[in-house]
């Protein structure tokens, strides 16, 4: 064989392995959405340089969590809160060109909240295109405002407004991407709309967003994530950013004094003091309340804006970094306990000065929705010593459970809201359980002698009693926040940051059952022993 035709016969037999590494590089690139960012997608970072999409560790985090959705529901859905820049859209925006490009027949959809901010999205897709390796791009569909298809591939991917008439129809939808979901008109509506195009095995939904008003459709969406479906993610602004949000100190003693919550978060998330130094220069900035909205630094107070809160926001937010952390839990978890054994032995009388407990509670129907609750505390120094919430338990079976804990809690003095279902536990406490009634709260008249035991057993919140309890709340959390009392526990804080007046000036604690509870106990605890018959 003469050299030429050796050198021929090489060539054709390297061609079909050369074609089979080929195949196999690709498709790695198709399982492996990491490297494929890294090799085929391009973005332009904060400094106008185009350069490869190289995964940031909240990236890496929603990928991860999406991956053990699917391997054990078949199915992800997601809800993402975050402060801003942590390139969570860009990184939905990639792995939706990833899917029409290595999943044939199937489609995605994004949707933003703008006009402006679906052009902002879109153009990030188009430039990926534009710096997108020739070898590997398929044949793309015509030139369209909003959309890239690959027709050899039956792809398409389409970006959106939210509300606007076509949201994603005629799409067969594998991947949904929600971009600052908090900010959409009708954020349920939309999604209405947009789930029955999404594909029953596989599809993934990956809602984003910055929080947005306290109390908003959104708001009680996060609230109720879990009960929906959806697997809520919280990041806050020194994960998003670690390396920009921060400012070199001139001096090491150049912040001079720390304030309590700079402290703590140094001690619970490991900030350093050019992180503090960028936080104090930014809040100075936007004011407080603006930078806790965009620069999330937990899930409860970046829903806030002050104005229209009852109480105090910066008091409260003190109190929540300092609230106590359950040493037990009991009943299914609905039952925590924040004192020892042993404290809680003393109670009942074995220790040398046995602390009288007062326990506040307030009832619910038991069908779901408002829990039934109850907070017990030591009635001289106000400490936490156990609380329970539970939206499923009917009435009689809270009135055995207060039963149970009262006399646990070396016969507790009981403060029941009695509205509505609560006289059904009260009844069922004098009646049935034989509490003692000295250890049981009787409202003394405000204008008046009350006709009979009966009509004074238990608290009635009317508009009377109402601004009572409320100044009883304002009471209990200013003598916590100046250490006379025992911090509150942290769903009664929860619970606190959401009661705002409504534009006529009013006042509503629906849904604040937690609070309602330790304030009826701070009621009790403030209340002559004669109010315990």
């Amino acid at each position: 064989m003469t050299p030429t035709a050796s050198r021929r016969s090489s060539a054709g037999s390297g061609a079909p392995d050369q074609r089979r590494r080929a195949i196999a590089a690709v498709n790695v690139l198709r399982g492996d959405y990491e490297r494929w960012a890294a090799r085929c997608y391009r973005i332009r970072d904060k400094f106008g340089r185009i350069r490869p999409l190289l995964l940031n560790p909240v990236q890496r985090e929603i990928g991860r969590i999406e991956r053990q959705l699917l391997a054990h529901h078949d199915q992800a859905r997601i809800l993402t809160l975050k402060a801003r820049q942590g390139g969570v859209s860009t990184d939905q925006q990639a792995r939706a060109l990833h899917q029409i490009w290595s999943q044939p027949n199937f489609d995605a959809l994004t949707l933003a909240h703008t006009r402006e901010d679906t052009a902002k999205l879109f153009a990030i897709t188009t430039r990926a295109i534009e710096h997108f390796p020739r070898e590997l791009l398929p044949r793309l569909g015509d030139a369209q405002t909003s959309e890239i298809s690959f027709p050899g591939l039956d792809t398409k991917f389409f970006t959106g407004t939210a509300g606007a008439r076509r949201t994603g129809r005629g799409l067969t939808i594998k991947r949904f991407h929600g971009s600052e979901f908090a900010f959409w008109d009708d954020p349920e509506g939309v999604l209405g709309s947009v789930t029955p195009a999404l594909v029953p095995i596989g599809s993934v939904v990956q809602l984003e967003t910055t929080a947005s008003g306290f109390g908003s459709a959104a708001h009680q969406f996060w609230l109720e994530a879990i009960a929906r479906g959806y697997t809520p993610l919280f990041f806050a602004w020194w994960q998003c950013d670690p390396l920009n949000y921060r400012l070199p100190l001139m001096a090491d003693d150049e912040l001079g004094f720390l304030e309590d919550e700079e402290r703590d978060l140094i001690a619970r998330h490991g900030l350093d003091l050019e992180q503090i130094k960028w936080r104090r220069l930014k809040m100075a900035e936007l004011t407080r309340s603006t930078f806790l909205t965009e620069y999330a630094e937990d899930a409860e107070t970046c829903w806030l804006a002050p104005g229209g809160m009852f109480f105090d926001a910066e008091m409260l937010k003190s109190l929540r970094l300092k609230a106590p952390t359950p040493i037990e839990t009991h009943l299914g978890g609905t039952l925590e306990v924040f004192m020892t054994a042993a404290v809680i032995g003393n109670t009942r009388g074995t220790g040398p000065a046995p602390e009288t407990i007062v326990i506040g509670a307030d009832v619910a129907e038991g069908i779901g929705g408002d829990r039934s609750t109850f907070s017990a505390r030591t009635r001289s120094t106000f400490r936490p010593v156990a609380t329970f919430a539970d939206a499923r338990m009917p009435p009689k079976e809270f009135a055995a459970v207060l039963n149970e804990w009262g006399r646990k809690l070396g016969m507790a003095m009981l403060i029941v809201e009695k509205n509505a279902h609560g006289i059904t536990v009260l009844r069922h406490l004098r009646d049935d359980h034989q509490y003692p009634l000295d250890r049981i709260y009787h409202r003394r008249p405000l204008d008046g002698p009350a006709d009979n035991e009966s009509e004074r057993i238990g608290w009635a919140t009317t508009a009377e009693s109402k601004p009572l309890l409320l100044d009883a709340g304002r009471e209990m959390f200013s003598a916590a926040k100046d250490g006379y009392a025992g911090v509150p526990p942290l769903e009664v804080v929860r619970d606190a940051f959401g009661v705002r007046r409504n534009d006529k000036g009013k006042i509503e604690l629906t849904g604040k059952d937690m609070l309602v509870a330790d304030m009826l106990a701070w009621i009790g605890r403030s209340s002559p022993d004669y109010v315990f018959f």
